[in-house]
């Protein structure tokens, strides 16, 4: 990230917190006609310059390349991939994307991602990572059903282009705009569970509740079945009685 060490001004980028209030005024108020955000647009970009000096290659490259994504897509609907290809979204397909600047302790820039999800033109994304921090301790239903299941592995074995860590607590939605390119799909079997897991660690107490009725509705079918057998016993049972009779009666 960002070395501040170098000698930065804010004073300029400070004074225009009042435009961002959410009112009308400022929102039909011109920027290229407010000299306060030219000013302050100006400062950041002479800080932007320091920073991305004292990056790694890769930071700098994905900063800059993050920012000009923006500046290209955040206004449009239609979205296309590096390849002028036009995006379509699929369940169970992995995506490259631009998650952007984020704070710490959430991914950021380029990796891939999972989708488990869309809606209303967004999709549910699980994002992931090499993770050879955290592989060994990520939950797997097979491999590690004791792991930590914030993390999960991802397996060659599973449709993943190669093994990698699911970052389950930081599943979000997020524009089709953020996606770079398409990559390989995952099979629904292994979809599934990995919706499940999201669940379970997102709203742990709603997933409880699932389980228990689920487990409850179980015990219920089975009851049901078991019942439908004694029915048909039953009824077998009063067939043999009739026919006893009615041998009885014709002696």
């Amino acid at each position: 990230m960002m070395d501040t060490s170098e000698n930065m001004f804010w004073g300029d980028i400070n004074d225009i917190s009042r435009f961002t209030e959410n009112t009308q005024a400022n929102k039909v108020k011109k920027a290229r006609r407010t000299s306060a955000i030219l000013l302050a647009a100006i400062q950041l970009m002479e800080n932007f310059i320091k920073g991305i000096k004292h990056m790694n290659a890769y930071d700098a490259a994905s900063t800059i390349i993050s920012d000009a994504n923006w500046i290209q897509k955040s206004t449009i609907d239609n979205f296309y991939d590096n390849t002028n290809k036009r995006i379509t979204i699929e369940l169970g397909n992995i995506y490259y994307i631009d998650y952007g600047k984020t704070f710490c302790g959430e991914l950021s820039y380029f990796h891939y991602g999972l989708c488990i999800g869309k809606r209303d033109g967004k999709i549910l994304i699980v994002p992931m990572r090499s993770g050879h921090d955290v592989f060994d301790k990520a939950y797997h239903p097979t491999n590690n059903p004791m792991g930590n299941r914030k993390y999960r592995q991802a397996l060659t074995q599973e449709g993943f282009a190669k093994n990698s860590v699911l970052l389950i607590n930081d599943t979000k939605y997020i524009s089709a705009g953020r996606i770079d390119k398409k990559s390989n799909m995952i099979n629904n079997e292994t979809l599934e569970s990995i919706q499940l897991q999201v669940f379970q660690v997102e709203f742990p107490n709603l997933f409880m509740d699932f389980n228990n009725v689920k487990k409850n509705n179980e015990k219920l079918v089975k009851q049901i079945c078991d019942q439908k057998e004694l029915i048909i016993k039953l009824k077998n049972e009063t067939n043999r009685c009739h026919q006893l009779l009615n041998n009885v009666k014709e002696k």
